[in-house]
């Protein structure tokens, strides 16, 4: 397991930022498919009408505040960010360390590992690789991202299924919802972060499918998820390897060269909403761990007053 803090060599990691965004998608094996997936529709996403009907916006977590980040906060301690996916997934670690480097109040943990998805159990069983990394480095916020490994079907029960069948979507949805509760039984905040659009048609069509999967199932669990598409298209919706820098204006490079990455900068071009929402959860969590701390302390003063008398 590699855990970077602000402390270490910046030099080294602005050169692996560069580096991950520019890896050839040879992490996506199979990937892609036929040429007439480009047209299919969005699949039809297995829930029942109670889940459905009942099915709410996701809010930030199950509780207005996690119990590990108000204790880390009323310490004092930094907030610990655990990046878990496959190798998109470390394109996202490498953005919120550089984004969150200088910022004293935040470490982030390097989980993902490329080459992994909820098809690929055979290979690394996510569920197990998770428990491991969180028993070792405990976290407060995990960031979540896979999809783009698992466009092909998978073995369950001994028996083959399709990309996208009823099966499939049990099978994987069932490994997502554990290694969700998994991180909140042990005290993290859980956002899920989708996919950008791709340059090849077929391969995206699939992709548009599993972001509409995962954007449901985080709806059922409730934990907030954030699009990328919008974040990776021209003004005409469509592939665009290049896109205006938010903050200069200047036509910057965002897709690597693969049509399924993005470049260093590209994947914070991607997550500016998340790290906004949690930059300010955690700064109204602050505040609160404050509030908690002075109400206590005048308790105590209350206290020992009545004692004295």
């Amino acid at each position: 397991m590699d855990r970077i803090n602000p402390q270490h060599d910046r030099t080294l990691v602005l050169f692996i930022v560069v580096a991950v965004g520019m890896v050839v998608g040879l992490a996506f094996v199979g990937g892609g498919g036929s040429e007439a997936v480009a047209n299919a529709p969005d699949p039809v996403i297995i829930t029942s009408d109670e889940e459905a009907d009942e099915a709410a916006p996701a809010g930030e977590c199950a509780a207005p505040y996690n119990d590990r980040l108000m204790t880390s906060l009323a310490e004092g301690d930094p907030v610990h960010i655990g990046v878990f996916g496959d190798s998109f997934g470390d394109g996202l670690w490498g953005a919120l360390y550089r984004d969150f480097r200088s910022n004293d109040d935040f470490v982030v943990h390097r989980f993902a590992q490329q080459s992994t998805g909820f098809t690929r159990y055979r290979t690394l069983n996510v569920l197990e690789d998770v428990r491991e990394k969180i028993a070792e480095q405990p976290i407060d916020i995990a960031v979540i991202s896979f999809g783009a490994n698992d466009t092909d079907g998978l073995w369950a029960d001994g028996t083959a299924t399709e990309y996208m069948s009823e099966q499939w979507q049990e099978v994987v949805g069932d490994r997502v919802e554990q290694v969700v509760q998994t991180l909140r039984d042990h005290g993290a905040i859980v956002y899920w972060v989708g996919l950008p659009r791709m340059q090849r048609p077929a391969f995206d069509a699939q992709i548009r499918q599993m972001n509409a999967f995962y954007e449901n199932k985080m709806r059922e669990l409730g934990v907030p998820y954030f699009e990328t598409v919008s974040e990776s298209v021209d003004d005409e919706g469509n592939y665009t390897a290049y896109m205006p820098n938010p903050d200069t204006g200047d036509r910057t490079l965002i897709r690597a060269g693969d049509g399924i990455h993005m470049t260093g900068i590209g994947y914070s071009f991607l997550i500016r909403d998340l790290e906004a929402r949690i930059t300010d959860y955690v700064e109204t969590a602050r505040a609160e761990a404050r509030r908690e701390a002075d109400r206590r302390q005048a308790g105590r003063a209350r206290s020992d007053g009545r004692n004295e008398g």
